[in-house]
């Protein structure tokens, strides 16, 4: 189902970025005003995952709010987030590792949230993996947990071959 909510050219661009260019570390997104999804907060290149973190959550911009960032999505808001996760794979037979580089598209929706920004926000999705080509891995996550450093490479880990 499509909400009609469509991406804005930035976040476009921003996705573009992170994508190609390896501007950025990572971006979150929010819904505006019921109509569109803008850039919510913007990580650069050295940017850590706890930055990452306090930004998906609402706990603050920790890296900097990104130009005309969307109102209203502290704590326990929905967002979106385009993170470009670096981890190194230990292959099992051999002596080796391999440095690896997965773009992840989260959906945050917290327990807190309105049960109307969790149906705005899973509807819109499609609409978001219609755009966001390279994505190579989607994580819906509900809670903290769901979104630590452990469990996301625990995640992006099962992909890997040995």
């Amino acid at each position: 189902m499509d909400t009609g909510i469509h991406l804005t050219r930035a976040a476009k661009r921003i996705y573009e970025e992170i994508r190609t260019q390896r501007k950025h570390r990572y971006a979150t997104l929010a819904v505006q005003q019921d109509c569109e999804i803008s850039v919510d907060a913007l990580g650069n290149r050295a940017a850590s995952y706890d930055d990452f973190l306090a930004d998906l959550l609402g706990e603050g911009k920790a890296v900097g709010a990104a130009v005309g960032a969307a109102v209203g999505a502290g704590a326990g808001q929905c967002r979106f987030a385009i993170y470009d996760y670096e981890y190194e794979h230990q292959f099992k037979q051999m002596d080796k590792s391999s440095h690896k580089q997965k773009l992840i598209l989260f959906l945050w929706c917290p327990a807190q949230a309105s049960v109307r920004d969790k149906m705005i926000y899973s509807s819109s999705i499609s609409s978001i993996m219609r755009f966001f080509i390279g994505i190579q891995k989607f994580i819906q996550a509900n809670s903290p947990d769901d979104v630590s450093r452990a469990a996301v490479e625990l995640q992006l880990r099962a992909l890997d071959r040995d």
